[in-house]
């Protein structure tokens, strides 16, 4: 039976445990060979992770998944990061598998991805007679060449809530290869000559403001798992290298180093757990996911400058497991929203709020779940 097969409702400590627990064990399996060994192992660790149940959690049953919270997922999107996992973990269930869900449909089986907002702007909608079609091409769309379906939402010009949303195939695009930082697919679709075919959503459905925070989200996540392993290794070399006949961890300097490094790691990773926990009790959550990436940012810089200084040549190096963190830091940090931007939108809201409305989002308790 797998971690899941009896997730359902609200899932306790233990439940959430045995995922992450689960999760951490097939990751060590597969990235067990060298760093420059991993490339080119997506579809194999998508197959592990699919027959052990760990793909669709959070997504509700009546949809095609195996229900849960999004905290329960939360706990393997970080393992993920821990593990620099080359998997799109993070776009099939948080953020496709949600949208799909929210629209009332099925999610289907096998890797998705979506199109982040910011990669329409080189697409337009044109009426067909019957709907809408969408024509041209998707940029910067992650993990488009290994997955089966390409989920699209994109807002109706000059009406608030129009939403439209249409499922592509990447087979029937032309898929140009690009990547990031990290070497993890970004590619732009090339749309079919007829364009591919919209629907329109109900009121209240999914929309693109909505997946732009969850992407945030799911990214922050991402880092905090990152993150942990960054200070691992750190912590790790320092203790076991020498210079001047004693440990560099004995060196007070590189103590402060450390020691900024972990205050970061913690302060990113309870933002995350705060925007987790206020998404799960149902609410908007937009000014706790802000600043969840926002923490999560700082901390990814703070990481890759200490982890670096730490490790010295070595952590340059391709043979050591260093870059394969901090490259995936350097690019998730300005995905769906890098600092600067959250950071503006944050604080318009603060300071649109007044005097009282930043009273009561300083001292609204934080959800239960959050202060566990």
């Amino acid at each position: 039976m797998s971690a899941t097969a009896e997730l359902s409702g609200t899932s306790g400590g233990e439940e959430r445990e045995l995922l992450r627990t689960t999760m951490a064990a097939l990751l060590a399996r597969h990235t067990a060979h060298a760093p420059e060994e991993r490339a080119g192992s997506t579809a194999d660790l998508w197959a592990l992770l699919e027959e052990s149940g760990m793909t669709l959690v959070s997504v509700p049953e009546s949809a095609g998944g195996s229900g849960g919270e999004l905290g329960d997922f939360a706990a393997l999107a970080q393992t993920c990061g821990y593990h620099a996992a080359s998997v799109p973990l993070v776009e099939t269930t948080m953020l496709a598998g949600w949208a799909l869900a929210a629209a009332g449909l099925t999610v289907p089986v096998g890797p998705l991805t979506v199109a982040p907002p910011t990669a329409t702007a080189t697409a337009a909608l044109v009426p067909d007679g019957t709907g809408l079609r969408v024509h041209g091409q998707l940029c910067a769309v992650p993990w488009a060449r290994a997955t089966r379906h390409v989920v699209l939402l994109i807002a109706l010009p000059g009406e608030p809530n129009g939403v439209v949303l249409a499922v592509i195939d990447p087979h029937d695009c032309v898929v140009e290869h690009g990547a990031n930082l990290a070497g993890e697919p970004r590619d732009t679709l090339v749309l079919p000559a007829g364009g591919v075919a919209c629907a329109r959503l109900p009121a209240g459905g999914p929309d693109p403001f909505a997946l732009t925070l969850r992407g945030a989200l799911g990214r922050a996540l991402l880092i905090v798992g990152s993150l942990r392993r960054v200070l691992d290794l750190t912590v790790r070399h320092a203790r076991e290298r020498e210079q001047f006949g004693r440990p560099i961890n004995r060196f007070q300097a590189v103590q402060q180093q450390i020691a900024a490094l972990a205050g970061a790691v913690e302060q990113a990773a309870a933002m995350a757990g705060l925007a987790v926990a206020v998404l799960d009790r149902g609410d908007a959550g937009s000014e706790a996911v802000m600043a969840a990436k926002i923490c999560a940012a700082q901390a990814a810089s703070v990481a890759i400058t200490v982890g670096h200084q730490v490790h010295g040549a070595i952590g340059f190096t391709t043979e050591h497991e260093l870059h394969l963190h901090t490259r995936r830091l350097m690019s998730w940090r300005d995905e769906y929203g890098d600092e600067s931007e959250w950071s503006a939108e944050l604080g318009a809201r603060v300071a649109n709020a007044g005097p009282g409305g930043l009273w009561n989002l300083l001292t609204t308790p934080p959800p239960a779940e959050a202060r566990r």
